[in-house]
């Protein structure tokens, strides 16, 4: 979506960023926005600066989580043979401190000070 606003209506959750359940993020992420939307309403005097700032936080986070999701959703379907190999080596060969990094994008969110 371009936007998770209109006028003084915002989208939060599966409404705004509904995604694969790869990452196990979609409860999450409403979560957040809702957190996010209460501190920058609580900040902000006029609703549409809490809005259009809900939404410039919100999106690029919430986009980049839907595509991580989605893209390991559709590694896990690969059926050539020779892509699942290569696919399944590369799960063996990566190192287990990887994953943390990996997944820190995800998971090192804080709420709106």
């Amino acid at each position: 979506m371009r936007t998770y606003v209109s006028g003084r209506v915002a989208l939060l959750g599966d409404a705004a960023h509904a995604m694969t359940p790869n990452l196990g993020q979609g409860g999450n992420q409403a979560l957040e926005d809702a957190v996010t939307l209460a501190a920058l309403l609580d900040r902000h005097p006029a609703v549409e600066r809490a809005l259009a700032a809900y939404d410039r936080e919100r999106r690029p986070r919430t986009q980049m989580i839907a595509r991580r999701s989605r893209w390991i959703g559709e590694a896990t379907r690969w059926s050539s043979p020779l892509a699942v190999a290569a696919r399944n080596t590369l799960i063996r060969l990566t190192p287990a401190s990887a994953m943390p990094r990996a997944l820190a994008p995800v998971l090192d969110w804080r709420p709106p000070a």
